[in-house]
């Protein structure tokens, strides 16, 4: 009887634990269903919200480049045709497909290619040429509609999202711009989650034997840990592949912007170079002279040489400033700001003035800094050339570049009445410009807050003051 009462208890131990583990799977289930849905838009969303940006800046770049009609001020201009497609080939990558520019024919109501990114000539579609879409009605819906269309397609090569947003001037659309994005990350989110939910719907079937649920319950708890552990092995690989891909693309985009500013420099070097050369000229025209007239005495002869020779000192100086600027040095060294400040200024100031701008330097630190002295010149030149581009750009009435340290700030601002509030937050997005005449490529700000918080662990802010704009940076100073 003892023992019997123990089985009963057992079989009731048994049964209410068959039943707990039931519900709670089927609760978990529906709690993933859930989970499964919201992960699923919010991953869609993510990629929506992306593109929307990244349209949004190729689109105001299209506005702004084109007059009242898109069509044709396309046609009128060649070169601005093919300058807004490079900009389209900046995106082309794996992720981003096909990035193209179509409009309606308003004769024959046909789609026609505008402006094409593809790199391939192969690929690449001619202007005006024909378009015929895949679906045809989700192109026309956000024409007319004037909003933003997406669908997604199925090919051997994966999941494409066709991302088309309307271009729209003054309440009209002008022309639509289209990218082809991969989904492949959003797949594989999807069959991971699919493979989850597969794995709980057989644990709905096993729960109702009630008896195999709690022998099998301890293998499929081991069975879900194992692949828990096998997707987050995974999904850290693929974080510490992406980070890489980061680190160099960032990499990529130092080199591409130290390349803009290597241009500007030559020019700069060029008029470092003009009084050294011409006086030299001078003193050697002099020695010819005086010897052709029999009047070089010995100190005059020396006196001429030693000139020659400062002279071209000055200009080795010049050449060394310049190679030490852009040498590519991975350590950190221990510099000041009056250190980074003199260095730059060494190369620029003389063609700063030439342009009767006057720089003001307000030194009130001398903080030691241990950080990446290359790249932190790079920032402060591509700040004070921007000051002066504002200011010859506005011919402001006595222009001047402040510089200015205190403590472990420095700080460099100018009299060109500032940055506009409309796009003061934007300055340091990637591509952002406001130099499109110039041909700005919008990687200046970017890579130099990158430079700064990124590389040397500091900060890069802006702002507006009464008299124009202000950028701060600010390092972690070594610890006495």
């Amino acid at each position: 009887m003892i023992n019997k009462m123990k089985h009963l208890k057992f079989i009731y131990i048994f049964y209410i634990s068959a039943i707990f583990v039931l519900s709670g799977t089927i609760i978990n289930y529906a709690f993933f269903a859930e989970s499964k849905t919201y992960i699923e838009g919010v991953t869609k969303n993510i990629y929506v919200s992306y593109l929307d940006d990244i349209s949004e800046n190729i689109s105001k770049l299209i506005l702004n480049s084109t007059t009242k009609d898109i069509s044709t001020s396309l046609e009128k201009d060649k070169k601005l045709r093919d300058d807004l497609e490079k900009n389209l080939q900046l995106f082309v990558s794996q992720r981003y497909r096909y990035i193209y520019v179509v409009d309606i024919d308003k004769k024959s109501g046909d789609f026609r290619f505008l402006l094409d990114g593809a790199k391939d000539l192969d690929d690449k579609s001619e202007f005006k040429e024909l378009y015929e879409p895949l679906k045809l009605a989700k192109f026309k819906e956000a024409y007319d509609r004037k909003r933003v269309v997406t669908f997604t397609q199925k090919e051997a090569k994966g999941v494409w999202m066709t991302f088309i947003k309307p271009i729209v001037r003054d309440g009209r659309t002008d022309a639509l711009l289209v990218v082809d994005f991969s989904m492949q990350g959003h797949q594989l989110i999807e069959n991971s989650l699919s493979s989850l939910d597969n794995v709980l719907e057989v644990n709905i079937y096993v729960g109702a034997l009630i008896f195999l649920i709690i022998v099998l319950f301890a293998y499929m708890d081991n069975k879900r840990a194992r692949e828990l552990l096998s997707f987050n092995r995974r999904l850290e690989e693929r974080v510490a592949v992406e980070v890489e891909k980061n680190r160099q693309k960032d990499q990529q985009l130092i080199q591409q912007s130290r390349l803009a500013q290597m241009g500007e420099m030559i020019s700069m070097i060029a008029h470092q170079w003009r009084q050294p050369l011409s006086s030299i000229s001078s003193a050697s025209a002099a020695i010819k002279l005086k010897v052709m007239l029999g009047k070089l005495d010995k100190e005059k002869a020396i006196e001429l040489s030693e000139n020659i020779s400062r002279y071209s000192q000055h200009l080795s100086v010049t050449i060394d400033d310049f190679r030490d600027f852009f040498k590519s040095n991975k350590e950190k060294t221990k510099t000041s700001y009056s250190e980074l400040v003199d260095s730059v200024l060494g190369i620029v100031e003389i063609a700063i003035n030439n342009k009767n701008i006057t720089i003001k330097r307000e030194e009130n630190s001398d903080v030691i800094f241990m950080t990446y002295a290359n790249e932190l010149k790079q920032v402060i030149l591509n700040l004070i050339k921007n000051a002066e581009d504002i200011l010859v750009e506005r011919d402001v009435n006595n222009p001047q570049i402040t510089i200015k340290t205190d403590g472990n700030r420095l700080i460099i601002s100018d009299n060109g009445g500032g940055i506009p509030k409309d796009i003061i937050g934007k300055i340091f997005d990637p591509y952002f410009s406001t130099k499109l005449e110039k041909n700005g490529t919008g990687l200046g700000l970017y890579m130099s807050k990158t430079i700064i918080e990124e590389h040397c662990g500091g900060e890069l802010n802006v702002s507006n003051t009464p008299d124009g704009a202000t950028f701060v940076i600010k390092l972690k100073p070594i610890l006495s």
